[in-house]
């Protein structure tokens, strides 16, 4: 499962984790839904496969 997520600069440097429970429960429900969405969209540079 999905717990969290990392929060990336726009130079590509961590800036915090969030959680899509606290997206959730802090009424913002539409974002969560949308990094979500961002998530399970396929495409990519990405692999699920193991090495």
């Amino acid at each position: 499962k999905l717990r969290r997520l990392p929060v990336i600069s726009r130079d590509r440097r961590l800036v915090g984790i969030v959680s899509l429970g606290d997206l959730a429960t802090n009424g913002e429900a539409a974002w969560a839904g949308e990094a979500l969405g961002g998530i399970s969209r396929p495409g990519g540079d990405h692999s699920q496969t193991a090495h």
